[in-house]
């Protein structure tokens, strides 16, 4: 619906914000109709169709909390490389830990949450040179356990979020610190 969009699109450069979502879609062209520099689109990550146009078009592909919904990664992870010019930079968010996998992945559509090391060999076998892993949002885990797998829940309660919303600054500054898995990862790939 362009949350991130909006930080993602400012300046003179072009920029191109797709989804699957016909509303979404809607909504992204009403939004930045002022920016003449952002152009949207309907894109199934894992439909190489939508990726036609887009063949080594980009020098930088953001991918955030998608994969996990695409039945075929891999075709998704090719098609990012494909639309990379060569040299391009993937920046893909995922959730990490099959382990904590619940309720809450479920009612999201996920098919699954992602390892580092199963993340970097699929970036690989897709051609991707992966530069870097990063590991965040170690704070929301036990919430996400506890939710997800004990109690079986599909959404978090209005008080819990407003909590974890009104204590964010404090979250950024302990993440690093905090002794467990994070919840998600975000790989770095480049085309070669």
């Amino acid at each position: 619906m362009g949350n991130l969009t909006r930080h993602l699109s400012p300046g003179r450069q072009r920029y191109t914000a797709t989804d699957l979502d016909g509303e979404h879609l809607a909504r992204l062209r009403i939004r930045f109709r002022s920016r003449p520099n952002l152009t949207t689109g309907h894109c199934d990550l894992a439909a190489a169709k939508d990726f036609v146009d887009y063949r080594e078009q980009f020098d930088t592909v953001i991918c955030l909390n998608v994969l996990e919904h695409v039945g075929d990664a891999m075709a998704g992870l090719r098609n990012i490389y494909n639309s990379l010019a060569p040299g391009g930079r993937a920046i893909v968010l995922v959730p990490q830990d099959q382990a904590i996998y619940g309720t809450l992945d479920e009612v999201l559509g996920h098919y699954k949450r992602y390892s580092e090391d199963d993340l970097r060999a699929r970036m690989e076998e897709a051609g991707f040179q992966v530069e870097r892993v990063l590991h965040f949002n170690r704070i929301t885990r036990p919430g996400w356990y506890f939710n997800g797998r004990i109690l079986r829940r599909t959404s978090f309660g209005k008080v819990q979020l407003r909590v974890f919303d009104w204590l964010v600054p404090l979250w950024r500054v302990i993440d690093s610190s905090i002794p467990w898995p994070s919840v998600s990862i975000i790989g770095i790939g480049r085309r070669q």
